[in-house]
């Protein structure tokens, strides 16, 4: 089991990758391997659609190594920062590289972390439109996490009730996601999904 956690900020030492770092140590502790790309470190370069036509191109060469770690993942944790109720355009990005080949029938869990009280809006629009021709298969699960400077702060000690119950909610939808991926396993595994003939969602 190997899970791919994307830390969906362009801020260098982020909150969104304090977050993906705790979850990270979470599922490493829990048995489960884990890849974990923070595009404020790794930042991706701009898509273009020369990605399609140049297969041997600039843009293939910097995605490719990204590529093959999701391709080996079984399921995502996407991380996104609630900015002017958006998400980053670092992200959406990352979404426009990917296809079926590296997401289809694999669960991704939403979290989303806002400094204040916001982060539903980012989780609606990765819902609405993140999915459509990658197939990645978001859980009925999220998790937003409000007042994100005051939680996770350390990996076993929780500050107070807020911070506990982000802990073990957040531990109950990583397990559920792992749940999920063991069980979309067969979907892949049963070689039903024609993505050749339909490349593109609907």
């Amino acid at each position: 089991m190997k899970i791919g956690i994307i830390c969906g900020s362009q801020r260098a030492n982020s909150q969104t990758s304090k977050v993906g770092k705790y979850i990270e140590a979470k599922l490493n502790a829990a048995g489960v391997s884990s890849y974990l790309i923070d595009l404020g470190v790794e930042p991706l370069p701009s898509f273009e659609d020369s990605f399609w036509y140049e297969k041997n191109g600039t843009l293939q060469a910097k995605w490719q190594p990204v590529a093959d770690e999701l391709k080996s993942c079984d399921g995502f944790v996407v991380v996104t920062p609630d900015w002017h109720g958006m998400v980053p355009s670092c992200l959406k990005n990352l979404f426009l590289f990917a296809s079926a080949a590296e997401m289809a029938n694999k669960p991704g869990l939403i979290v989303a972390v806002s400094s204040t009280v916001g982060g539903y809006l980012p989780v609606a629009e990765l819902r609405i439109s993140s999915y459509k021709n990658n197939r990645i298969c978001w859980i009925p699960d999220h998790i937003i996490i409000r007042n994100v400077k005051t939680c996770l702060n350390d990996t076993e000690q929780a500050e107070g009730k807020d911070d506990m119950y982000i802990r073990t909610r957040l531990q109950h939808s990583l397990s559920l996601l792992t749940e999920y991926a063991r069980a979309l396993d067969m979907v892949r595994l049963s070689k039903v999904a024609d993505y050749d003939t339909y490349q593109y969602g609907m």
